[in-house]
């Protein structure tokens, strides 16, 4: 089964059990936690792939922190701790930490994220798998939409290497989910609340910063009912740095929240595991959400730390953002589609010894090389190393439609191969039509 099928099928589960649970006559705060870990636990276990060695466990603990979690998705087996159904992981064998809640209001926003933020201090990042690489150039190239030499060559903006160390931290920790099965009436009354918890822990004295406010501090998915907040790390959810240096992380949705859940674990197995795309897929859909906090590195007094902005969205547009949008790839004209055919050919092209480059460009509708180059990084297949031009894709692929647009796109997961054949089908209908 696909994603779809499996989200849709695990968000009714969690509704009808949700419902029971709700009915319960407990005020026993203990045992309302372990039915609601219990729920949660039961949902991961029907979220996972067999033949991976993969458990999930209750209220154990990862060596070297104090904090119990709620339920842990691990590799392989733990130290049984005397006497108790808990146990010790290495952080390695780690893969997605969940606190539960039954119900998320503001001081549960505080608590679940006050227990994941700093779970960086137990990560150690010498000796990454290779999986780790993989999934943080994917990161970083999607997001400020160069590549990790960049870094090493001292090209990046400050911002650019804020962010760089952030996805970083990002992709060396587990997944972190805070779920709350219920909560606000509203996305709106949500992410208020959780606004007015940031703005509450604000560093406003100098000479007492309060830490844990990166934005790789911040839980990957928050879901409180039937609404989600995730961050747009590109594990999977992806929002690049804007032109004025804000990187949209942070954005919310009335999207069935079990979409969310699946998207974000399956992606991080996918890359621990090399799990087949097709997991996903057509992967030609787009979950409607709504841009919520925006960050960039700003330096003030020789600190160097995190700004944050707050995009604040009607309680109407937030209802009226519920349409699921198709993905599309990036158009291009026909000088962009010679360059870019060029570069799935060649792999690069020097702008020193390829002389002709220019003349081309320019008697095409550009005004000079250096103005085609900066439209071209605009569409975020290529990037400039070195004094050469280099795809930002794995397997990019150029296509000419029937209709003489001409497209390119990734193609790593079979997207783009989806997508033309739903355009053709497309055209042949309306051309039979007619």
């Amino acid at each position: 089964m696909m994603i779809d099928t499996v989200a849709d099928l695990i968000h009714e589960f969690v509704s009808a059990e949700k419902e029971i649970l709700n009915k319960q006559e407990i005020k026993h705060p203990t045992t309302i936690g372990a039915m609601y870990e219990g729920l949660t636990a039961e949902v991961l276990s029907k979220s996972i792939f067999a033949g991976l060695n993969l458990k999930v466990v209750k209220n154990s603990f990862i060596v070297g922190c104090k904090t119990e979690f709620d339920v842990l998705l691990v590799e392989g087996d733990g130290e049984a701790i005397p006497y108790t159904d808990r146990f010790h992981f290495q952080p390695e064998q780690v893969i997605a930490v969940i606190q539960v809640k039954k119900n998320l209001y503001a001081k549960d926003i505080e608590e679940g994220y006050d227990n994941l933020k700093f779970l960086i201090d137990y990560f150690d990042d010498r000796n990454p798998e290779k999986f780790v690489g993989i999934m943080f150039r994917d990161s970083f190239r999607q997001i400020c939409r160069k590549d990790l030499m960049a870094y090493k060559l001292g090209e990046l903006s400050e911002n650019e290497e804020g962010i760089y160390h952030a996805l970083w931290a990002d992709t060396i920790l587990p997944v972190r989910i805070v779920w709350g099965y219920n909560g606000f009436s509203s996305e709106y009354n949500f992410r208020e609340s959780f606004y007015n918890y940031l703005s509450d822990k604000r560093s406003t004295n100098l000479n007492n910063i309060i830490a844990g406010f990166g934005p790789h501090n911040f839980p990957n998915l928050i879901i409180c009912g039937k609404y989600a907040m995730f961050k747009n790390n590109a594990m999977p959810f992806v929002a690049p740095v804007q032109s004025d240096n804000w990187w949209p992380f942070y954005v919310t949705s009335s999207h069935n929240p079990a979409y969310f859940f699946l998207e974000t674990i399956w992606t991080r197995l996918s890359y621990r595991y090399e799990l087949p795309n097709d997991i996903f897929g057509e992967d030609l859909k787009m979950e409607p959400a709504t841009r919520f906090l925006d960050c960039k590195v700003q330096t003030l007094a020789d600190l160097k730390g995190w700004e944050y902005n707050s995009r604040l969205i009607s309680d109407k547009e937030l209802k009226a953002n519920t349409e699921v949008l198709l993905w599309q790839p990036t158009t291009l004209d026909r000088t962009q589609y010679v360059i870019i055919e060029q570069l799935c050919n060649r792999g690069e092209i020097n702008l020193d010894t390829d002389k002709d480059l220019e003349l081309f460009v320019v008697q095409s509708d550009y005004t000079s090389l250096v103005d085609f180059l900066e439209k071209l990084m605009a569409t975020g297949l290529i990037y400039i190393e070195d004094r050469k031009i280099k795809l930002l894709t794995d397997q990019c692929q150029c296509v000419i439609l029937p209709d003489g647009r001409t497209v390119a796109g990734e193609n790593k997961s079979d997207r783009l191969t989806n997508w033309v054949m739903k355009e053709i089908a497309q055209y042949r209908s309306k051309n039979e039509q007619n």
